[in-house]
């Protein structure tokens, strides 16, 4: 779906859109309360004995979003305390090859086929990264094989009153693989068809790409609130608000699609917190679309007077032919003082809620891309990430690790958020420390 152009990406499109709904959105809402009383429970468990932790943020936010999106799109629900790998049989179990697949990507993208296979076959030395990465890639593609696998089952079957299966996103795939191509069937049907390799892909595509960025972007999100704590606090306030007494906390055996609607709608600044840290942090930095048509854009030209004051140029125009390749800075965008005033440089969630006076502006805001390509995942990352910092921000304070406490605050910003531009932005000293509420 990523990769494809025209007829094949709207078909694409057209079975898996569908799936990212409201009811849906209540699933991941409800999975993801579930993982993270999971992992507090691991947390709570390695507590020093002053009720703190230093958390691996990179890790274990990668292990919560494999989670959550591995149940709530595909119906695997894995608890994260079970590392006793699976019944699948295979040597290598499903987290660990998913984990390692997102690692490996770069690799195994600039590694062709044939030369794995050559290796195999003339015994040809590999580096180690290339062998573990051909190696997460192909369990992994057997665990994707077992999960299409069962809801094929699960689909045959036609017993609507077992909600075993309650993952849209797989369900849709699955249908639309197992559609038959026969002369009673609508074109409608026919023009939705996905093969074997079809579903495989997409599948891939969805499960890498979808728990990547959010962990990706929950660990900048968790830096920020430690370096911030006047902005913590007024989260705090905002849940504590909702749940008054920790202990009615919802968690995952409980809520329900109402609690959903209700708790998500009243995390208004937890939301802007999330936001204003996917602009100065979006997941993909840039984003190129070939050019279809002749098109002319408006333009402005930007520089600073003597004070530091913003001047704009009259407009201008830019001719983009038709097959050139058109390069969104989104970094650039999301930091444009045109849009967001002469502090985009700075870290401001209020920026993110509207007023009777001022309304954010929304198409400034290309975190999950905007028009006809825009993430169809946005809400679905959205209720996980807001659910996970709204349930740590209740039960936990986030303070900078003990080995930065004494370091200028310039400094622990700079070594905390501190990232390299890969397929994401990948944050390299993401560690905090996470000290229990009690009230």
């Amino acid at each position: 779906m990523v990769a494809t152009e025209g007829e094949a990406w709207k078909r694409y499109r057209s079975v898996a859109k569908p799936a990212f709904n409201e009811a849906n959105n209540a699933l991941v809402w409800r999975h993801s309360t579930r993982v993270v009383e999971e992992w507090f429970e691991v947390l709570n468990q390695q507590m020093e004995n002053d009720g703190s932790v230093k958390v691996d943020l990179l890790k274990d936010c990668t292990e919560l979003t494999l989670l959550i999106f591995s149940s709530a799109a595909f119906g695997k629900h894995n608890a994260w305390s079970d590392h006793s790998g699976d019944n699948s049989g295979h040597r290598i179990s499903f987290r660990p090859a998913a984990t390692s697949a997102v690692q490996n990507l770069v690799p195994k993208v600039l590694t062709p086929d044939w030369l794995v296979a050559l290796a195999e076959y003339r015994f040809l030395p590999l580096p180690k990264i290339i062998k573990e990465a051909s190696d997460s890639f192909m369990f992994l593609r057997l665990h994707m094989l077992d999960i299409i696998s069962s809801a094929r089952d699960w689909v045959a079957s036609g017993n609507e009153d077992d909600n075993s299966m309650d993952a849209a996103l797989l369900q849709n795939l699955v249908k639309a693989n197992l559609a038959q191509l026969e002369q009673e069937e609508s074109k409608e049907l026919m023009k939705r068809r996905l093969t074997d390799q079809e579903v495989l892909s997409n599948a891939f595509m969805f499960l890498l790409a979808g728990h990547e960025t959010s962990a990706h972007s929950m660990c900048f999100a968790i830096c920020l609130m430690a370096l911030y704590p006047e902005v913590q606090e007024k989260m705090y306030r905002e849940t504590k608000e909702l749940w008054p007494d920790i202990k009615d906390v919802p968690t995952g055996e409980t809520v329900n699609a109402a609690e959903y609607k209700d708790d998500m709608s009243k995390l208004e600044y937890v939301t802007a917190v999330f936001r204003e840290n996917l602009r100065l942090f979006p997941p993909v930095p840039r984003l190129s679309s070939p050019v279809r048509a002749d098109t002319t854009l408006t333009s402005r030209l930007l520089s600073t007077d003597s004070k530091g004051h913003i001047i704009k140029t009259a407009p201008s125009q830019v001719n983009l032919p038709a097959g050139s390749l058109a390069v969104i800075d989104i970094i650039g965008v999301h930091k444009n003082p045109i849009c967001w005033g002469e502090d985009a440089e700075e870290f401001n969630p209020e920026r993110f809620i509207d007023t009777e006076s001022y309304t954010w502006p929304r198409d400034a805001f290309l975190a999950f891309s905007a028009g006809l390509r825009g993430c169809m995942g946005e809400r679905f990352a959205m209720v996980e990430s807001v659910c996970t910092l709204a349930h740590i921000t209740r039960k936990y304070k986030v303070t900078v690790p003990e080995d930065l406490v004494k370091k200028p605050w310039a400094e622990q910003k700079k070594i905390l958020l501190h990232w390299t531009p890969m397929l994401t932005l990948i944050p390299h000293n993401a560690s905090v420390c996470f000290t229990k509420r009690h009230d």
